[in-house]
């Protein structure tokens, strides 16, 4: 690649810089806390490296009971607030075709056959999805200054061609290893955090003391608000709210700790309702995604295995999510699992 762009747009102002060969913006500038280069420069996959095959046996022996919990949402029971539409849901065949007597269904089961009298039923079923419409792995396709994740270009991610560098397809390896639980609601003693809450370093470091665990290396970090499942209860649900996030401030905390995923029981991992002060918007997300490719999970469902952790006093678990591998996809829904 050569510049930029070569046809400027009336009005627009082409770059001064040069996309080079691989496609780096020349000169581009990380954060202070960053990890670019850590694993190379043509790394895509961030802080899913730290899920070593080490780290992931030694998380495996965590599992003592095998009580499995599911943290997602139901795909399509649930209206979201986070402006993106809900999926569409639609069937080329169900198995009650043929107990209703649909003609549809004639030439479909006839190509199948009917050996011994037997009718056989067939289902197909197919989803149109906003890939960040639920839970779901924020994609690496946000910066600042032109720039994504270790120096790539933000021009490569296009309505088009989707994101040519740093795809979900890079991470389908999955976020897997050692899973903590910080229960900031619960530890403060209130059902949930109120809105616009901004959770500090402090918050996290007390919660993690009083439940007696400690985050380390490669971690997988879920922090509860008790937002979710107050909004989940009907009265609830309507259009965004300012709930509760991570302050940016929270950052040199999870970089100290060298955690692989934070996520969060809220639709966005930081309060948008207004800019923190000293802080640039969407701060939180600028550092995690653009500086360190850190992964940043939202909308998990936390309150099941926050109840179980409250009663056996155990905060850590195998812990395991793995994003769809949509090629150039900047996001994905995920079904993500805490194993005890």
């Amino acid at each position: 690649m050569a510049r930029a762009v070569d046809t400027p747009i009336a009005g627009w102002t082409p770059p001064s810089y040069e996309v080079l060969p691989g496609g780096k913006v020349s000169n581009a500038t990380p954060g202070d806390l960053n990890n670019w280069g850590r694993w190379g420069d043509e790394d895509q996959a961030g802080t899913a490296n730290l899920c070593t095959p080490e780290r992931v046996a030694a998380a495996a022996q965590l599992i003592r009971t095998g009580k499995r919990f599911s943290l997602a949402l139901p795909i399509g029971k649930f209206p979201t607030p986070s402006g993106r539409p809900n999926p569409l849901h639609f069937f080329t065949s169900a198995a009650s075709d043929a107990v209703l007597g649909d003609s549809s269904f004639a030439a479909e089961s006839s190509a199948i056959g009917t050996a011994g009298g037997t009718t056989y039923h067939i289902s197909d079923d197919h989803v149109v999805l906003a890939l960040q419409y639920t839970t779901q792995l924020d994609g690496f396709g946000m910066g600042i200054d032109h720039t994504l994740f270790n120096g790539y270009w933000a021009g490569l991610v296009t309505a088009r061609s989707g994101a040519r560098r740093l795809g979900m397809e890079k991470r389908s390896h999955g976020y897997v290893g050692r899973g903590v639980l910080l229960d900031v609601a619960r530890c403060l003693g209130v059902e949930r955090l109120e809105d616009e809450t901004r959770i500090d370093t402090q918050m996290l470091q007390a919660t993690a003391d009083a439940q007696g665990v400690a985050v380390g290396p490669g971690d997988i970090v879920l922090v509860r608000t008790g937002f979710l499942g107050w909004w989940l209860r009907a009265e609830n649900q309507g259009a965004f709210m300012a709930g509760p996030g991570l302050s940016a401030t929270t950052i040199p905390w999870l970089v100290e700790h060298d955690v692989s995923l934070v996520a969060i029981d809220h639709f966005a991992i930081e309060v948008v309702s207004g800019v923190e002060e000293n802080q640039r918007p969407i701060e939180f997300h600028i550092r995690a995604l653009r500086d360190l490719g850190m992964g940043v999970g939202e909308t998990f469902d936390l309150d099941a295995l926050a109840d179980d952790c409250a009663q056996d006093g155990i905060y850590e678990f195998f812990f395991t999510a793995v994003p769809l591998p949509v090629s150039g996809g900047c996001g994905s829904p995920l079904n993500p699992l805490a194993i005890k």
